[in-house]
């Protein structure tokens, strides 16, 4: 019986394009890449304030009553990240309403980057921060960042835009952690950054998987199981839209 086990793991493995390797408990315990088949993420111990959910709008400009968007961020409201330019994910219904994202410092007192898309279709988008330029600086490890997407419903009355919100810290990678997101793979990195409460690199490389293979069932079954562990349940199964 432990045999037949030992061969079904390693078939798992090789259906995912892996190659199992055996590790000492020392070794394991002290780093985990882990198959796609068992990412679980792990939201690390912080939290911001702030409203997820739209809510119901009460109608006004091109924006009917009742229409909401969804940013996708952890219960929290807040996604730890390594990266200088994260990509931020957000729920938007059909509308002809354009949409303003905002990256703004913790106090909100100042603009860090902002731009307006107009969406072709419903959908989950995502939009990649620029990389550092002139005077846009890339995101300080250790602070909090606020951002928005607001869609514009009327463009003479900005108090009618149906805004959410959500944060993100960037933090520094230990050794060990730097080691880990070393391996080439994108499946063994998921599950790295899943581990490590790494918020919007775990969602970023899972829609990249899912964008790459879309009807890859286990895959669209990671991406449901992620979105609904953080309260996301109702745009689990959305379409994924190319990013901005």
């Amino acid at each position: 019986m432990k045999h037949f086990l030992r061969l079904a793991t390693i078939s798992a493995a090789l259906s995912l394009g892996l190659t199992p390797i055996a590790l000492s408990p020392a070794l394991r315990a002290q780093s985990e890449p882990l198959l796609l088949s068992q990412v679980n993420f792990r939201p690390p111990d912080v939290s911001a304030p702030g409203n997820r959910q739209g809510g119901t709008h009460r109608g006004a400009g091109v924006c009917p009553a009742g229409l909401s968007i969804t940013p996708l961020v952890p219960v929290s409201n807040i996604g730890l990240t390594v990266e200088e330019s994260p990509t931020f994910f957000v729920f938007i219904p059909q509308t002809s309403a354009k949409v303003q994202f905002t990256l703004l410092t913790e106090t909100e007192d100042d603009v860090v980057y902002e731009t307006t898309f107009k969406p072709t279709k419903s959908g989950i988008v995502s939009l990649t921060l620029p990389p550092a330029s002139g005077s846009r600086k890339a995101l300080d490890v250790g602070k909090r960042y606020v951002w928005s997407f607001s869609m514009i419903c009327d463009p003479n009355d900005r108090s009618a835009d149906l805004v959410v919100k959500g944060w993100v810290q960037r933090i520094a990678p230990q050794p060990e952690l730097k080691n880990d997101l070393s391996n080439p793979d994108p499946r063994i990195r998921l599950g790295v950054y899943a581990k490590n409460g790494l918020w919007y690199e775990t969602i970023t490389t899972l829609a990249a998987l899912r964008m790459k293979t879309p009807n890859d069932s286990t895959l669209a079954t990671e991406w449901s199981d992620l979105l609904k562990s953080q309260g996301l349940d109702a745009v689990s199964t959305q379409p994924l839209i190319e990013g901005l």
